[in-house]
């Protein structure tokens, strides 16, 4: 039987999105399954994750920016100036990619899969009828493919022992309020004595970034704006079933006096409750966070002409992971200069999400492993998701939008050379392939401090702690 595909992948994320257009580009016969009424671009769009984290380049424009990829080459056809993406103009983006690349596009949802041995033939969709390929490829948030496929997954931090998850934040628009008022707020809640004080109770030494502002974006690194907010909570006696924690801020400007705000942390330990979140959004307590947070605004911070919308969703930073890919991407693994074979690079700043760590000399460079996107049981299986082949100790530390798009970008490529395992495919090959395509990510920034990065991360905790043996699951 000859199968309708070369590659589906299933998923309406960004990564989704740009490893079927890579595919295609490539020569592959591709589909992209989506849901009937999803938005093309998931998390960055539909969600509303404007700030884009682009981390080590984030100060050169994506056209400008050599090591992006194919990512880079969608931001910038977006007309992101820096890191600022507006979720229209992002989704309209990625059907204008798709449509050029010839990527055949299926909105419908999917009931099952159909094996074949250690393979997968087909997708049986809810009307009955099959979608059969050579290659799938799972970029849902959730690995809802590589879970109906057989692969197990765990959540949170739970493999170590430890009873704690990433945060969920909504991801409001704030209109009314400049660039510059923000600024100048957050420098005067900086020089607040109490609220310096409850810094030093509740996070010790550990270290944020600073205030920081370009173009398109505003960095509130430091946590005091999200301590006012916090005591403003309490004073106001304010419940909520997901507990609030204060961190710092993403801005991302999308006009003169318009922004998008990502840092409002609350927290879930139900792994059911993280589910539901990033599959249905925002749900009526959130829409509730988000006319607290207006109260705030106008209140407490004297922002009278503030007012806040949540028009899009949640961004929920960490549902689970699959325990089944042929390689686990690992803290161990990024602090190495000598990974064998990595099919490229991503450059970023180390953000250990409130874990004690120590002072890095610049950006960890974590390595692209062909591994870390491939099922172990299934052979034309991939899996280019947050909920992929990650520690969660890996997994906090990465900007796992950018990575995953660039791992699905190699992924969608592999599928045009693999006949039966995508394993099989030389990452030698693959990686000129990329070359020649001209979406290769491979980023030098920071090769001239890794060795004193690796070296301090060995010394740390979280190397010995990841490195344990894992608990029973």
């Amino acid at each position: 039987m000859t199968a309708d595909f070369d590659l589906l992948v299933v998923g309406n994320e960004t990564e989704a999105c740009l490893s079927a257009v890579a595919a295609a580009r490539a020569g592959a016969r591709t589909c992209l399954l989506i849901a009937p009424q999803a938005m093309l671009g998931g998390l960055l769009t539909e969600d509303g994750l404007s700030f884009v984290d682009r981390d080590a380049r984030h100060l050169t424009p994506p056209a400008e920016s050599p090591h992006d990829g194919l990512f880079g080459q969608f931001l910038a056809r977006a007309g992101v100036p820096l890191v600022a993406l507006e979720p229209l103009a992002g989704a309209d983006t990625l059907a204008d990619m798709l449509a050029e690349a010839g990527v055949t596009l299926i909105r419908a949802d999917w009931s099952a899969v159909v094996p074949e041995g250690n393979r997968l033939r087909a997708l049986t969709l809810a009307t009955g009828e099959t979608l059969s390929s050579r290659h799938f490829l799972d970029a849902t948030p959730d690995g809802d493919l590589a879970e109906a496929a057989g692969m197990r997954f765990t959540s949170g931090f739970r493999e170590y022992g430890l009873k704690k998850t990433l945060g969920i934040s909504p991801l409001p628009v704030v209109k009314g309020v400049s660039p510059a008022r923000i600024l100048e707020t957050c420098e005067l809640l900086a020089r607040n004595p109490e609220l310096e004080a409850l810094r030093r109770r509740i996070f010790g030494e550990r270290r944020f970034l600073e205030l920081d502002h370009g173009a398109d974006y505003v960095l509130i690194g430091p946590p005091h704006l999200g301590l006012a907010y916090q005591l403003w909570r309490e004073t106001e006696g304010i419940p909520t079933p997901y507990r609030f924690e204060a961190d710092g801020f993403n801005v991302a400007v999308t006009g003169a006096d318009q922004t998008s705000w990502n840092g409002l942390m609350y927290f879930s330990d139900d792994a059911e409750t993280l589910l539901r979140l990033s599959r249905e959004g925002a749900d009526t307590v959130f829409q509730a966070e988000a006319l607290h947070f207006e109260r705030f605004l106008r209140s407490a911070l004297g922002w009278t002409e503030a007012r806040v919308e949540l028009p899009w969703g949640v961004y929920v930073r960490q549902t689970r992971h699959a325990l089944e890919t042929r390689c686990r991407l690992t803290l161990e693994a990024i602090a190495r200069a000598d990974v064998p074979d990595p099919l490229g690079t991503f450059c970023y700043y180390a953000d250990f999400r409130g874990f004690h760590a120590p002072k890095l000399p610049g950006p960890l460079i974590a390595p692209i492993l062909l591994d870390t996107g491939l099922a172990a049981n299934v052979l034309n299986l991939g899996i280019a998701s947050r909920a992929g082949g990650y520690t969660p100790f890996a997994h906090s530390l990465c900007r796992l939008v950018q990575y995953n798009a660039t791992l699905g970008t190699a992924l969608g490529v592999a599928a045009s050379m693999a006949d039966d395992d995508l394993g099989k495919v030389s990452v030698v090959e693959l990686r000129s392939e990329l070359g020649r395509m001209g979406i290769l990510a491979d980023d030098p920034k920071g090769f001239e401090t890794h060795a004193a990065i690796r070296q301090a991360m060995r010394e740390d905790a979280l190397i010995s702690l990841e490195s344990e043996p894992v608990a029973a699951l």
